[in-house]
């Protein structure tokens, strides 16, 4: 009797048909790619989401209305899936279905709302009381400061910086974690502090001021380390990043993302590396900024009005570099970025884009509509005369 092994091979015929479903295969996969890259409109994935979100609630009347309208003097948000609104007397946080998941009273005279990540902060420059609320309507400051408060950021991750003017320096900076703890905190003996900003998980804090000398008002642009003590701005030996402005005055500070800063001066929109390059500016000399607005994905989405009544809607990766562009002769009332998805409220219609302005959606049911707010899903808040409703389209 023999002991030898026979082995025996794959029919030849299972191999090759092993080879041919993953050709297939391979060729639907890259199919599918260039169709996701060339008609983002009609691949777009999150449109199979909100069929199955919204299935049973986009056609129910008490749905996505909210008893909210866009009153002079109030501000509002998207926040914890809702809306979140402030007047010179309270803010509130409402969910879809029109509940009031937070309120709280206070004397905010001209209301100015952040939020980020899973905290929201509202205040009004020049006043020292303060709101802050975090995810599910929980309240985590309702109090007057130290001082009155100038101005303040959030990042896209929660964390907030805010300035105040407290006797005996003239400007405080103090830096929270989403959790509401205080990490940071420095005064200006020096310096006066308008604008401050503060980067995706709290490393780093941008602070703008001006400082006289010889009769002269200079505007600079001042980055830190929350990491590192700093008992002045003029501190020479610390490590924080210097940037002169000239005569520059800055309205808004921001980051984009972890590595880099955006400035808004009363003529240029400027962009600049954590370590202080100037990488790009947008001059405003011969256009007015109509409104603006950062997606937490680090881009910026544009409206500019010119000479003639034309406006131009454009789109900036976080460094300043153009994505998209486009004219038109509508008005345009409101601009708001989320997640991919811009929307542009003009006169007529609504309309929603990707972070390069490739159209995805467009409405005429816009009647009243007076400001929008984009959702990371593709649906967007309008609000006018009318209320508050959810665009879902």
């Amino acid at each position: 009797m023999s002991n030898a092994i026979r082995t025996t091979s794959p029919a030849p015929g299972r191999g090759r048909g092993l080879r041919v479903t993953l050709m297939i295969l391979s060729i639907l996969l890259v199919l599918l790619l260039l169709a996701w890259l060339i008609f983002p409109r009609v691949m777009n994935l999150d449109r199979l989401t909100r069929f199955f979100r919204y299935m049973g609630l986009r056609d129910r009347e008490d749905y996505g209305r909210i008893a909210v309208e866009g009153g002079a003097g109030s501000c509002f948000a998207g926040f914890d899936d809702g809306l979140l609104s402030a007047t010179e007397s309270s803010v509130t946080l409402y969910a879809l279905d029109g509940e009031q998941k937070a309120f709280v009273q206070g004397s905010l005279p001209t209301p100015i709302l952040r939020t980020g990540g899973d905290l929201s902060f509202c205040f009004s420059p020049g006043s020292s009381y303060a709101v802050a609320i975090g995810a599910g309507g929980d309240t985590l400051m309702n109090e007057a400061q130290g001082g009155a408060l100038v101005d303040a950021d959030l990042s896209a991750d929660g964390y907030a910086a805010y300035i105040t003017a407290e006797s005996g320096s003239k400007a405080v900076v103090t830096v929270r974690n989403p959790k509401w703890d205080s990490v940071y905190r420095f005064s200006s003996g020096t310096r006066y502090l308008n604008a401050c900003a503060v980067s995706p998980r709290g490393e780093l804090l941008a602070v703008a001021g001006l400082e006289e000398e010889g009769s002269i008002f200079r505007s600079g642009l001042t980055i830190l380390r929350t990491d590192e003590a700093l008992s002045d701005l003029g501190q020479d030996e610390s490590s924080a990043v210097r940037v002169e402005l000239g005569n520059r005055v800055v309205y808004r500070l921001c980051f984009p993302d972890a590595g880099h800063i955006m400035a808004l001066t009363q003529d240029a929109l400027l962009f600049y590396s954590t370590a202080g390059e100037e990488l790009n500016a947008l001059s405003l000399r011969d256009e007015q900024l109509l409104d603006y607005s950062l997606s937490p994905e680090g881009w910026v989405l544009l409206a500019l009005s010119r000479a003639g009544g034309e406006c131009r809607v454009l789109t900036l990766d976080a460094s300043g570099r153009t994505l998209g562009e486009f004219t038109t002769q509508d008005r345009v009332r409101s601009v708001s970025a989320a997640g991919d998805y811009a929307m542009v409220l003009t006169d007529p219609e609504l309309r929603s884009f990707d972070r390069r302005l490739s159209l995805y959606e467009q409405s005429c049911d816009v009647l009243g509509a007076t400001r929008v707010i984009a959702r990371a899903d593709g649906t967007a808040l309008l609000i006018g005369s009318f209320g508050t409703r959810l665009f879902i389209p």
